[in-house]
Parts: C-alpha cells; structure tokens; sequence
C-alpha cells in the first residue's frame, strides 16, 4: 500500500510540535528573563529598552529537534562610540563579568553578529544568542524597530555593518500558517540531513516567495510542500532575496554558487525520489519518534472500525 503522503506529513509536524518540550521550554525561558534582567542592570544607562525575542520561537515556524530562544538588545544611538565597542561591550560581560552558576564560561563565543552562551540547567544545554543592535538615528528605535548589527569579520570578509528590524522579521510570517508548515517541514529536513550551510532565514524567504508566486496554491499539505520544493529547485540559483528590513542585505547572496547548486540539486533529487517510491517522504521527512504518537491513533482508528463492524478479535492460539 502506497504510503499517505498527507497523513505522514501531518504526523511529522505534530511529532515536531514546541508543545512536547514545554518543561525544556519553561527553563529555556526562565534563564531567558534572567538574562534579559542582567542586561538591563549592567547596561540601563545605555539601552532603548529591555532585550526583545528574536529567532524561530518568536516567529512561531521553530521545531522541537532544534530551535532557539534567542535575544535582541537595543542601546542608544551615543550608547558606544562604534558598533564594534558596542558588540565587544556585551561579549566581555558575559565572558567576564556575568555571574551565574548554569553558565558554561568557556563556551561564551564571539559569533558573526551575536554573543552566544551555553547554560547546563538539569542536564539539559541551553544555548542563547544575544544580538546587539545601535539605533541608526537618536530615538529612533521606539518608532521603527531599525537598528545596526556589527557584523564581525569571517575568513576573507573583513568586519560591516547591517541594518535590521527584528520586528519587521517576525510580522513577516505572522498570520501565514500555511507557509509556516512547510517552513517547518523544511526545517526538520535541514536537521536531519545536515544541510547546515542553507540559512533559515533563506528558507523563509524563498518558501514565502514560492506561496506569492503561485496563482493556484494545492489545498492539501503535500501539494505545498511539493510546489515549495519544486520552486527551489528551479529558483534557488537566480533568485534575488533581500532582507525585508533592509533592501541592502540580499539574503540569497549569503549562499555560494555551489551551494545554491546543491541546494536546488536536493531538491530535484528528492522529488524524483518521491516520485518513484512515496516512502522516501520517511526518510526526508522524518517523525520525531521521541513523540510520535501515530500508532496509537492508528489502533484506535482500527479498533473503531472492528467496533461498529460488529466483528469480535480473537487472539491466535497455538495448538
């Protein structure tokens, strides 16, 4: 029996669903509020206001096998003298200063826009980025939600600047839930087979692209999911995608041209794939077993059935 393409999808992203990890998700954001206090206390004569969330979890598209609670924290237009004090202002203190027995001090790191941290609380590592932003002009902030990122050098790429508006980020896909299912579809794919260097912000992008661009959107989860895929895989190499709050950052520049080969590559792959047998969609779009709750819906789908049939089961026995 050829496998239900809809079914597994819908037993995917509920397997995938935040809600499993709530007692995770309740430390997570218990040192996330501690974290936004200290910031506030070491840093009070020169921040707008208290660090906001950022990141997949404040966008609503986050999954469960890997997803962050991350912060953004805007300072003042004179807060610093450059962007570069500013972001270093904020590493020193969690590297040096910052006191708090869960925090792993060898793991504070010094990342391309961000400072991240490790905390261990119960077992669990807990990871947070803090990303500084500089209001572009002078009370600005509180009225656009604009701000200046540093954006520390890389190999050949010497340090910047960029502008961003984590507002703007997460009114992008609010509402779109449609959009936001096949986002966390690819998410999971990403996860689970490494595919680390394909951004996920570029997948919301291109996945809210995609959805604009049809004229006939697919009523069913598979339909989308394919008609996403099939987009990338014709798209990914020429496309132009620029950050919604920042015409300047084209998004889809951040992959190389040999990366946006493979990307659109996999998706050919895994379309001709599905075509050719439905339960490759198992291995791309894995369940997350920890939480899948498939089976039993289907013995009790089975059970009622064999009920209303008036057929009684009798177990085999050996004679």
């Amino acid at each position: 029996m050829s496998l239900d393409k809809n079914k597994h999808l819908s037993n995917v992203l509920e397997s995938h669903k935040m809600n499993h990890v709530d007692d995770l998700l309740a430390k997570y954001k218990k040192k996330r509020e501690e974290v936004k206090d200290a910031l506030a206390v070491k840093f009070k004569d020169e921040i707008v206001t208290r660090a906001i969330n950022s990141g997949s979890y404040a966008k609503h598209d986050a999954v469960n096998i890997k997803y962050d609670l991350d912060l953004c924290q805007p300072f003042k237009r004179n807060s610093f003298d450059t962007l570069e004090d500013m972001a270093d202002a904020v590493f020193n203190y969690f590297n040096d200063e910052y006191e708090d027995d869960d925090l792993v001090k060898f793991k504070t790191r010094k990342q391309r826009v961000s400072t991240g941290i490790t905390f261990v609380v119960d077992g669990d590592e807990i990871q947070m980025d803090i990303v500084p932003g500089r209001e572009l002009i002078k009370d600005d902030y509180t009225e656009t939600n604009r701000l200046n990122l540093y954006v520390r050098p890389k190999l050949l790429q010497e340090a910047s600047s960029t502008q961003t508006n984590i507002q703007k980020h997460i009114d992008l896909i609010k509402g779109k839930s449609d959009e936001r299912n096949v986002i966390r579809l690819l998410k999971i794919w990403k996860v689970n087979k490494s595919k680390d260097r394909v951004k996920s912000f570029l997948v919301e992008l291109i996945t809210i692209r995609a959805f604009d661009n049809c004229s006939d959107i697919p009523n069913d989860q598979w339909g989308k999911l394919k008609m996403v895929m099939e987009y990338i895989r014709d798209n990914i190499k020429t496309i132009r995608l620029e950050d919604p709050a920042n015409s300047n950052s084209v998004v889809s520049d951040t992959m190389t041209d040999s990366e946006k080969n493979n990307f659109s590559y996999d998706m050919e792959l895994m379309l001709d794939h599905l075509e050719a047998d439905a339960d490759n969609l198992k291995i791309y779009f894995a369940v997350n077993d920890e939480f899948d709750t498939s089976d039993d819906e289907d013995k009790k789908a089975a059970a009622l059935d064999i009920s209303r049939s008036g057929v009684i089961q009798k177990p085999w026995c050996n004679n």
